[in-house]
């Protein structure tokens, strides 16, 4: 089929004037636009698939990348990859997400489908992508190797030490004091912290002392209210002296009940905890003593361990692309106060894990200034961040989170200033079933059902990391047998694993390290190689697309097994990652099993107007294919695309930018990439070429290299100059 573009065929005017006795009709004629015109010389081509030598390369394969739905409509997509191409990569409906729910299900009736009218239409398909770390349904894989949490028995107590007191005195009459067994002092001049969690009847102010083995007292604090709900509060000391020895708690201002749980008396650099049974656990108050004339009282009590109540909920249905797109935020009686360092913590949890960014904002407006995250786990997690604002009239603690697609659950939220105890946070742990002070734009907030706060006092059991890779493997397994029965054996040549090489070297052995969490991003990414072992996870993914290729009706001598990456033209780097793909393939074929038959080169590419920027680019491609031809693979060019920039590194420009000449030289470009790909790659390595995308890209959202001119035709399926540079490419025709 040739497409050919819309002829403006000149016009005819006529125009009939009347002037005194004469009659005359006027001939306004028309030439075609330029933009038109220059066009014209493309319609004589043939196909594209025609400039192919056969003859000098029977197996030659031309591919184009669709969207393996529009082909199965039997859309123009359909003519036009029928009548040009002789492969097919699906751009999505192939990978894990697309095929893979939430809960394990798979479904592969549009691959089935897809295989089916491929059949139909003479057109082979190219696998893309049996293992990625990315478009994975990481909530699935996640829950998989997620911990077990046993949520704390109701019936069992939790123990406490109480100290009692009716009426109010002064701050010193009322002291139970803690000395360090085994005449144990602390140590001049080393710093102390001192921590717990407590709660009161009635809410007082609390007075940590120190004190010597000769009685002599030290005030570590001036006075601290306490609540009435469960908090943590800490203390830092460095003693003067070498004969501390004594820890006194000063309740003489309360009447009532003054709870204490988790005293803890460590040393900075050390975890040690110098007091004994510091949980209350144990009933041994062997320690602990009182002034015989002080009406106090104390005793280890135990508390039921409470139901989970309630949390703060954050629900966003869909991700966007900006954090910002989805916010909720609290607001404060009074601002922040500026150069004033403070702290948040909370315990927090989501359906998937997740860094949320943190603004500090302004009710008025304008000003905002930029927190660390608060990061979030798919189990209860303490999350703690501090921060100092800089600026004025911020009175706003926003939550970011539009990019991420679930719920996030918050709970014994905790706001303070430095040097204070008093949490900036009303209500927070919410129990008293209101949220009030949280608000967003579009309702993303809500109380929680009771129920789905948090415990204190869960048990959280991690799977080892050989039982992750165990279970790991099996899904892969599931995954690759499910592929494979669903395309029957048509599919013989497959991505076995997109993208594993990363762009850090961190063990310094002069190549770059796998894909992994601790150089990518595990929020929206699930990482198989973490799991499986650097070596294991290809070896793994090759292993079962041999088996189930056979087992679903395969020939094992037609099954072809590509690792597919990108950058591998990259000059800034030597050509690195090329290098780097070479030496992982030799090492993942080491076991003397493992057999990859070919490397696809993605080749995302870009032509830049500034001479020397370009002149480095195109000598780094003929190092990449000179790099891969040496490794005896099968060499595809698995993503061929190119948009334009002024420089190196520079933004691209938009379809409307460029110049009918610009256009010229982008096809100049594709002509010296394929033909290079043909003098280099020996025929006996050459698979084939696929170019990525057909038409220009749409300048839409979530759209592959926005509004850029990516395609051989235009987004109305007309042919512009990157056509003939293609074709040149393929032919060696000038």
């Amino acid at each position: 089929m040739k497409n050919k573009f819309l002829f403006i065929n000149s016009l005819a005017i006529l125009s009939l004037f009347a002037a005194c006795a004469d009659d005359e009709i006027v001939d306004f004629r028309t030439e075609k636009p330029v933009s038109i015109a220059q066009y014209e010389y493309l319609n004589v081509y043939d196909v594209l698939k025609a400039y192919v030598d056969r003859s000098a390369n029977p197996n030659f394969k031309l591919g184009i990348a669709l969207g393996a739905n529009d082909f199965i409509a039997g859309t123009q997509v359909h003519s036009l990859a029928v009548s040009n191409f002789d492969e097919m990569t699906a751009g999505n409906e192939m990978k894990y997400a697309s095929c893979v729910s939430d809960n394990g299900s798979m479904n592969f009736s549009t691959v089935s489908n897809f295989v089916s009218a491929a059949q139909m239409a003479g057109v082979t398909i190219y696998g893309h992508t049996l293992a990625w770390h990315s478009q994975q349904n990481n909530k699935y894989l996640n829950s998989l190797i997620a911990p077990t949490v046993i949520p704390p028995d109701p019936s069992q107590e939790s123990h406490y030490l109480l100290l009692h007191q009716d009426t109010k005195a002064n701050p010193w009459d009322g002291q139970v004091y803690y000395t360090l067994p085994g005449g144990t002092t602390l140590a001049q001049g080393t710093e102390y912290t001192i921590s717990f969690r407590a709660k009161t009847s009635a809410t007082f102010n609390f007075q940590l002392w120190l004190m010597t083995s000769t009685n002599v007292d030290i005030k570590v604090n001036g006075g601290t209210a306490i609540g009435t709900e469960w908090a943590t509060y800490s203390f830092k000391y460095t003693p003067e002296t070498s004969d501390v020895n004594c820890v006194k708690l000063i309740v003489g201002e309360l009447a009532g009940d003054f709870c204490v749980d988790d005293l803890k008396l460590v040393a900075t650099g050390s975890e040690e905890n110098l007091i004994q049974n510091g949980d209350f656990e144990q009933s041994d108050l062997s320690n602990w003593a009182k002034y015989s004339w002080h009406s106090v009282t104390y005793s280890i009590e135990g508390e039921a361990a409470a139901g989970a109540g309630y949390c703060l909920k954050f629900v966003n249905p869909t991700a966007q692309a900006d954090n910002w797109a989805a916010q909720a935020w609290y607001e404060l009686s009074e601002p922040f106060k500026s150069g004033v360092t403070y702290t948040f913590k909370c315990m927090v949890k989501a359906t998937d894990a997740y860094n949320s960014s943190i603004y500090l904002q302004s009710t008025n407006g304008g000003n905002q200034e930029y927190m660390p995250e608060i990061v979030m786990g798919t189990t209860w997690s303490e999350s703690s961040i501090t921060f100092t604002p800089a600026g004025s009239g911020l009175d706003k603690f926003t939550f970011n989170f539009g990019n991420f697609a679930g719920t996030i659950y918050i709970d014994d939220v905790v706001l303070t200033e430095e040097g204070s105890t008093v949490n900036l946070i009303a209500n927070s742990d919410f129990e008293a079933g209101h949220i009030d002070g949280w608000n967003s734009w579009a309702g993303y907030q809500s109380l929680s059902a009771e129920g789905e706060g948090y415990v204190a006092g869960e048990q959280i059991i991690e799977m080892t990391p050989e039982e992750k890779k165990d279970t790991l493997t099996w899904a892969m397994d599931n995954w690759i047998k499910g592929m494979m029965e669903a395309t029957g054996g048509y599919v013989t040549t497959w991505d076995a694993v997109n993208e594993a090489i990363s762009g850090t070297d961190a063990d310094g052995d002069g190549y770059y390290d796998l894909q992994s969490a601790s150089n990518g991003d595990p929020t929206t990414n699930f990482y198989w190689q973490d799991y499986l072992g650097n070596e294991d996870y290809v070896r793994i993914v090759v292993a079962k697309a041999r088996q189930y290729f056979q087992e679903y009706g395969g020939n094992p001598s037609d099954l072809k097994l590509f690792i597919n990456d990108y950058s591998l033209e990259s000059w800034w780097d030597g050509n690195n990652k090329a290098k780097s793909l070479v030496h992982w393939i030799e090492t993942w074929e080491s076991d003397g099993v493992t057999k990859i038959d070919g490397i696809g080169t993605q080749m995302h590419v870009t032509y830049i107007l500034n001479e020397a920027d370009q002149k480095a680019q195109e000598d780094a491609i003929v190092n990449m294919f000179q790099i891969l031809a040496a490794s005896g693979k099968l060499i595809k060019i698995s993503e061929l695309d190119m948009g334009i920039c002024e420089k190196a590194f520079g933004t691209g420009l938009k379809t409307e930018e460029v110049t009918f000449e610009q256009q010229q030289k982008m096809a100049e470009f594709y002509t010296f990439i394929i033909r290079k790909y043909f003098e280099i790659i020996p025929v006996e390595q050459q698979y084939g070429i696929t170019q990525w995308c057909a038409t220009d890209s749409e300048d839409k959202e979530n759209v592959w290299r926005r509004g850029e001119p990516v395609g051989l035709w235009d987004l109305n399926y007309n042919r512009k100059p990157t056509y003939e540079g293609f074709l040149k490419g393929l032919s060696g025709e000038e």
